[in-house]
């Protein structure tokens, strides 16, 4: 049975990627349905500063009180033993339900259930469909996307536990084994993610608790709370986008390296970029604008997919102890011997899509050593038009003079910009 109310959208997944893409949407004035089961797992992520910022900024976190930190992180990862710096966390549940919340008060049909996407229709499970004119599938590395097949299959092991002896703070340690990312919370709690080889033996938990005693031999009367929970953990690469009504954000599309940090900035950042073509192809219809669509979002999913895994193969070849352990050989050459991020020497001026007012569009990019994917804008700033002024006259008056206060800092960053990435 269909619904009788048709949907301009409808968002397969509540998670960050999801419940913003809906957001975004009902925002704007388009009738969204958003369906998700609302089960997820008790856990705990890291959240990025970048990230955490521009929620606050557009008012996302307000009402939530869940955000965790910032919490003092240890490191003990190749010639860097014990360095230190902040770490926010979040307790997954409790963040995806603001986040489904706020996408509530913008104006979007929540609906608990589960199903599977098809185009212009979510199919749910018990016979009940929706019929929408776009569909986005944001259910994460579940809903069995792309696999890059050269991938080391790794297993992500978490759960909770309690233990003496630990300072609050988060910490990640290399292991023989793999590698272990725990988060001591004030009131005693542990929450425990171990990365290590899929098919290595053992049981979960006796798998996560031998890795953390080997990362924390200090600690005391260790003992996991509950069943841990697996998760595949690999990088996983995105399909060739063909349908733009029929789009996967977030791990749906393509799925980041943990080493990487960046799983959740990356859903987020996919959700806009869905945004972004949703209402460039309602304001410039036709196939042209399709094509320039479809090779952003490739481009971008593809390229960020293949820089954060190569970012994790770094992080691997950094770690000297282990370098002939199975875990590590195994991935101390994956994806390739590509640098992360691309080469560019010194400031250069090329033709890309940017996003612009909310719009996708080809434009002038200045690519620097440190930004070699290249920049749109300073803010509001065009880089390209203060890149030429900056470069002709050297003088940060001359810049203000043209686009406010606001520019007196661009020499700054063009100096930051200049060095590697």
């Amino acid at each position: 049975m269909t619904r009788q109310e048709a949907f301009d959208l409808a968002v397969l997944g509540g998670g960050p990627a999801g419940a913003i893409s809906a957001w975004l949407a009902a925002r704007e004035g388009l009738r969204v349905a958003l369906v998700d089961p609302e089960k997820t797992p008790p856990r705990l992520e890291g959240l990025s500063p970048r990230l955490r910022l521009w929620l606050e900024a557009q008012g996302l976190l307000a009402g939530f009180s869940g955000l965790i930190g910032p919490l003092r992180r240890a490191v003990d990862w190749g010639e860097s033993p014990n360095s230190e710096n902040l770490e926010f966390v979040v307790e997954r549940a409790a963040f995806d339900a603001h986040l489904r919340a706020k996408a509530q008060e913008a104006g979007a049909r929540l609906i608990r259930g589960a199903g599977r996407p098809e185009p212009g229709v979510l199919r749910l499970k018990g016979g009940e469909s929706l019929a929408a004119a776009r569909i986005l599938d944001a259910r994460g590395r579940k809903a069995g996307g792309a696999r890059d097949l050269r991938a080391p299959a790794t297993l992500a092991i978490c759960g909770w536990a309690l233990a003496e002896g630990l300072t609050p703070g988060t910490r990640v340690a290399a292991l023989r084994q793999g590698w272990l990312w725990r988060v001591a919370l004030p009131e005693g709690r542990l929450w425990l993610q171990f990365c290590g080889e899929a098919a290595a033996p053992g049981a979960l938990a006796e798998r996560l608790a031998e890795a953390f005693r080997a990362a924390e031999p200090q600690a005391r009367d260790f003992r996991l709370i509950g069943p841990p929970l697996a998760r595949e953990a690999a990088p996983i690469l995105p399909e060739p986008v063909e349908d733009l009504d029929f789009l996967a954000v977030g791990d749906a599309c393509a799925a980041m390296d943990p080493l990487s940090g960046h799983g959740q900035f990356w859903a987020v950042s996919g959700a806009l970029a869905a945004a972004a073509a949703r209402r460039t192809r309602a304001a410039r219809p036709g196939a042209e604008t399709d094509r320039l669509c479809r090779d952003f979002l490739m481009a971008r999913a593809h390229e960020t997919a293949l820089r954060n895994a190569r970012i994790g193969r770094d992080f691997i070849r950094m770690e000297p102890r282990f370098q002939e352990a199975p875990f590590w050989r195994a991935r101390r050459d994956f994806p390739d011997d590509q640098p992360a991020h691309e080469a560019c020497e010194g400031f250069q001026i090329a033709r890309g899509p940017v996003v612009r007012g909310g719009l996708i569009e080809e434009a002038e990019i200045l690519r620097t050593p440190r930004t070699p994917a290249g920049i749109g804008w300073f803010g509001e700033i065009p880089a390209v038009e203060a890149w030429r002024l900056f470069a002709a006259e050297n003088s940060a008056q001359k810049l203000a003079a043209r686009w406010g206060p606001a520019a007196l800092r661009l020499p700054e960053i063009f100096a930051r910009e200049a060095g590697p990435a």
